[in-house]
């Protein structure tokens, strides 16, 4: 591993620390009679089978007991499988909650291949490769997973419930805010390729893994416009031939302005988009 991927970790989990430090109160949401999320400003979800109880995503050590907590309030079937969404260990360091000998732990190959080491990350016990594969739990209860190739981490597998005809969308989906910082370990172009992939399944409903849990297929486009929007005035200002190091602060995109951390974040955007124009990154 080099130690540009050694430095790009460090930053991104104390910049995760630094934001859990300014954590809510945990909440569960129920959105179907068997489908529940559980978190704060990040959220896990639990799915009840016939016959088990999956999870994706355990988040840290203390949302992943608030998880297990909201489901022992509702069941007592087994835990059978635990997924993971792709390598980041904000969505993946809590998994030794959930874990023991009958309980196994999926996720992409490429998001396995990835993980930096850490102790507190169950690797995984069982993997997938290719575009996409799926679970059959039985009367109807399919879990569909797709892998759409690089764009945010890795391995990123988005999820689709058959019998609710509705998507889990991990962080390539982040309503009310601008993208994350400097979106780290992401490429960009793809990442808008991604969600052109995404459009093209069948669903009704969205849920998502941060800020709020609902959404609809609006949330999904609104991502796609915000790309947009945000390509097209980098554009503009190398056309304008803006002096490069400028251009973070002189773009703005005031129809964005009420999103959250624009401010903050808004420059980084664009910075990354820069990185990706200029030398390919």
């Amino acid at each position: 591993m080099t130690v540009a991927k050694h430095i790009l970790t460090l930053l991104f989990c104390c910049t995760f620390s630094l934001f859990d430090a300014a954590a809510q109160e945990i909440k569960t949401v129920q959105v179907a009679d068997n489908l529940y999320f559980v978190g704060d400003r990040a959220f896990s979800c639990f799915y009840i089978t016939e016959a088990s109880v999956i999870v994706i995503d355990p988040l840290d050590a203390p949302r992943a007991e608030a998880t297990l907590a909201a489901i022992r309030k509702v069941t007592n079937k087994p835990i059978s499988k635990v997924f993971y969404s792709h390598n980041h260990w904000d969505h993946i360091s809590g998994g030794k909650v959930f874990q023991n000998a009958n309980t196994k732990f999926i996720s992409h190959i490429e998001a396995k291949n990835s993980i930096t080491p850490n102790n507190a990350v169950v690797t995984p016990t069982e993997t997938w490769q290719g575009t996409t594969t799926s679970y059959d739990f039985g009367n109807g209860q399919i879990l569909e997973l797709f892998y759409f190739g690089p764009n945010h981490g890795a391995g990123m597998t988005v999820f689709r419930f058959a019998e609710h005809n509705a998507v889990f969308i991990v962080d390539l989906v982040v309503p009310d805010r601008v993208l994350y910082a400097y979106l780290p370990d992401a490429k960009p172009k793809h990442w808008v390729e991604s969600l052109e992939h995404i459009q093209k399944l069948k669903f009704d409903k969205v849920y998502m893994s941060h800020m709020r849990v609902e959404g609809t297929r609006k949330d999904v486009t609104f991502m796609q416009e915000y790309f947009k929007a945000l390509y097209d005035a980098v554009d503009k200002e190398l056309a304008n031939k803006t002096p490069f190091f400028d251009i973070p602060t002189t773009v703005k995109l005031p129809q964005y302005a009420h999103l959250k951390n624009y401010d903050q974040w808004l420059p980084m955007n664009v910075w990354r988009i820069l990185m990706e124009k200029s030398i390919g990154q």
